[in-house]
């Protein structure tokens, strides 16, 4: 790709924003200045499975917090690992916090994990306990820890949620906690592994409380707003992009359960709340639901999405239909959460087109994958961020680690994009995600925002497949919006008339839903995986 005649002498490199001093503060001392800031403030209003709320103010919200603490380290050690396996819940909550105060390195697992997935990740984190839930959405944990917890030598301890009271009832006293050092583990957070097998990003408290707090500055949201974001907890959108987030800017959360369309929209309804934390796929399901028209919007002031692309036709539904601001963020596990943001009020083509601006203390380049060196602005490369927020390492894989981390620093994120004129970087696919059909690059993210601009295409994910004579194919999985109906010819043409012709998808497929992690990633290799086994069927 060529770079813009006017910006071709420009590096694409922004030094961080360093105007407002770092914070150095554990995930502990951020629950203290809340609670000095509004104590009686309601911190947590959790939305259970079956439409019950509780609520907690900040000041009860420490108190169970500590009594979690106390019964963990009536188990464990400072600095031990303990995993979960478990649907967000005010208790797991607690518990984030709880470990959190009480020194302990939480390990957050995926509840829909198989066997084998738990027993990977429970044995490559060394995991002395686990805290999970007896079953989740049809998966029997009792079943599978029955089957790897003897294969297990770490795992010496195991608390069901359903038995929370007896558990918190082994707590000694919690006037006298440990005292943390803010550069200790706080999260271990397995990546989403879209592309492969899972590796656990180890994340200091400073990284996930500086990541939160210069994040949510963007919002420009004065303390105390509602918050709602249907984020697992497990994932770091969840934990840090949420509920760090909201508790360093005095909020109150709404943690809901699980996703649900309409439920979602009905807390955003009586709740009043003022900003949602969501991945488009949830947008998708908002927008297509039947009570969209029917709920109180109002003090719903900004919509932030990102973890995985964002079609530009999402963010016009989004304003058009729930007359709301659209963000869109970017991303990683490795990076402690938020790098970029676009800012409130930022013309539609910076929503639309960008990932936006790296936020504080973040220092961010685009670099040749060949050379490695910084390319121009306007030319494409891969994504590379520095911050005091990246993870440490991946836990025990020094080697894996040094191929992220390079020794100055950098966290190579396998993102392609560019950086613009104005600062703001455009994603434009995955290093992994690129498609070469007969020597021409392809990059997915392209065809997907072309064919989310179809009336009839709800979503789109688009990959690449073997292929003898051009070594690539470029193929197309999408689902179709509720009650519309559309042909491969048709779509074949609407691709074509638009894209060059090395572009257009020869493999079509419509599919009811798609392989996704828990984070609203599609999982592209799942659909290279059915793709081979569908063409070996033939």
């Amino acid at each position: 790709m060529s770079a813009d005649p006017s910006i071709a002498s420009v590096p694409a490199f922004l030094a961080a924003d360093t105007s407002v001093p770092l914070l150095r503060a554990t995930v502990g001392d951020l629950l203290d200045r809340a609670i000095a800031a509004a104590p009686e403030r309601v911190a947590l209003i959790a939305i259970d499975s079956d439409g019950t709320e509780r609520s907690w103010t900040y000041v009860a919200l420490r108190h169970d917090a500590r009594q979690l603490a106390a019964a963990l380290l009536s188990s464990f050690e400072p600095g031990d690992r303990v995993a979960t396996l478990a649907a967000s819940s005010a208790e797991i909550l607690h518990l984030y916090l709880g470990a959190a105060l009480a020194g302990i390195t939480l390990v957050t697992l995926n509840p829909a994990s198989k066997a084998g997935e738990v027993e990977y990740m429970l044995r490559q984190c060394d995991a002395r306990g686990v805290i999970l839930d007896r079953r989740f959405r049809g998966v029997d944990h009792e079943a599978l820890l029955s089957e790897v917890r003897l294969r297990l030598d770490a795992l010496s301890t195991v608390v069901w949620t359903d038995e929370w009271d007896a558990f918190l009832a082994t707590g000694r006293d919690h006037s006298a906690l440990p005292t943390v050092d803010p550069d200790t583990p706080a999260l271990i957070l397995f990546t989403s592994g879209t592309t492969g097998k899972a590796k656990g990003a180890v994340l200091t408290h400073n990284s996930i409380v500086n990541n939160a707090f210069f994040g949510s500055a963007r919002y420009q949201l004065p303390d105390g707003a509602v918050w709602l974001s249907p984020l697992p907890l497990f994932h770091v959108g969840g934990s840090v992009t949420a509920t760090l987030a909201c508790i360093s800017r005095v909020g109150t959360q709404v943690l809901m359960s699980g996703f649900d369309a309409d439920r979602t929209l009905a807390a955003l309804h009586t709740l009043r709340v003022n900003i949602m934390l969501s991945v488009p796929t949830m947008l998708v399901a908002m927008l297509q639901s039947p009570r969209l028209d029917e709920v109180d919007l109002s003090a719903l002031e900004i919509v932030v999405t990102g973890a995985t692309v964002v079609a530009p036709e999402l963010v016009r539904q989004v304003a058009a239909r729930m007359n709301v601001e659209t963000m869109v963020m970017f991303g990683q596990t490795e990076t402690g959460g938020a790098v970029t943001l676009t800012r409130r009020h930022d013309p539609i083509d910076r929503v639309t087109e960008t990932i936006g601006a790296p936020i504080a203390h973040t220092d961010c380049k685009i670099i040749d994958t060949a050379t490695g060196l910084t390319v121009l602005r306007g030319v494409r490369g891969e994504i590379c961020v520095r911050s005091p927020c990246l993870m440490r390492e991946y836990f025990a894989m020094p080697e894996m680690t040094a191929d992220t981390i390079d020794t100055d620093g950098w966290v190579h994120t396998g993102d392609l994009g560019l950086m613009r004129d104005d600062g703001y970087l455009q994603i434009t696919g995955r290093m992994k995600d690129m498609i070469i059909r007969g020597g021409e690059n392809v990059y997915p993210r392209e065809i997907e925002d072309v064919l989310a601009e179809h009336p009839a295409v709800a979503q789109a994910a688009v990959y690449g497949v073997p292929d003898e004579r051009y070594g690539e194919q470029v193929a197309v999985a999408l689902t179709i919006q509720p009650g519309a109906h559309v042909e491969v010819a048709e779509l074949t043409e609407f691709v074509g008339a638009r894209l060059s012709r090395h572009k257009v998808p020869l493999h079509w497929r419509i599919v009811d839903e798609f392989p996704m992690n828990a984070s609203g990633k599609i999982q592209k290799f799942v659909l290279l995986e059915q793709f081979e086994q569908f063409r070996r069927a033939q």
